[in-house]
């Protein structure tokens, strides 16, 4: 799954283009089936519901078919994360590689994010798998792959791919993937009293100053 997901290696410093495929298209059948079960259980009974008998159960497939496409049930788990926000960041890649380098783009990035970080479905579901994957050592390391996913997002979106651009806007991307998910969890507790927008429109006038003596703003 990891490797039809995205490719996070590297080759000779540079980013390499990722996969921008459904992660669920790429899996066979049963997948599809089991990781969908699982996404339906997570939302119903949370973490506590995500049970290899059960998911299979909910499926309509056999408890070892889970481990023949996932490996175990972390690797279940890291697909359906995963699942959470493939379509968001893919979209971004889409939206922002059709732009120059410039306020247009930089627009679009955090716009992207502003929808990201409003997505309440897709996070609680994301948070109810957060505090097992911070005490699980495997589960831990896994999720912590998709976030340097992540960050290779905004800096693919920022145009960010050589090795110097990408090293001095890592920090920025530490920045706003964090910001997404504090805006997340705000909106989350409170829908109506966290304005996600007004967050974002003053986040974008504040990074404007530092991506312009970064270089991003300048036209590509």
């Amino acid at each position: 799954m990891d490797e039809k997901r995205v490719s996070l290696a590297r080759d000779e410093g540079l980013l390499e283009p990722l996969l921008l495929d459904d992660p669920m298209e790429a899996l066979a059948p049963t997948a599809r089936r089991l990781l969908a079960a699982a996404q339906r259980l997570l939302a119903s009974g949370g973490f506590e519901a995500l049970k290899l008998s059960a998911i299979a159960r909910e499926a309509g497939e056999s408890k070892a078919s889970i481990g023949y496409h996932f490996g175990n049930k972390a690797g279940l788990v890291t697909a359906l994360v995963d699942s959470f926000a493939h379509d968001a960041n893919r979209g971004l890649m889409e939206e922002t590689g059709e732009m120059p380098r410039g306020e247009e783009r930089i627009h679009a990035l955090i716009d992207g994010e502003r929808r990201i970080a409003a997505d309440a479905e897709s996070f609680q579901s994301f948070f109810e798998v957060l505090p097992h994957a911070l005490r699980d050592e495997d589960l831990r390391e896994r999720v912590a792959a998709l976030y340097d996913g992540y960050r290779d997002t905004v800096l693919r979106c920022l145009g960010a791919t050589d090795p110097a651009a990408a090293e001095r806007l890592r920090p920025f991307a530490m920045l706003m993937i964090a910001i997404v998910d504090g805006l997340a969890i705000q909106h989350g507790l409170d829908s109506e009293g966290a304005d996600v927008a007004a967050a974002t429109d003053l986040w974008e006038r504040l990074a404007r100053p530092y991506l312009t003596a970064a270089g991003s703003l300048e036209q590509g």
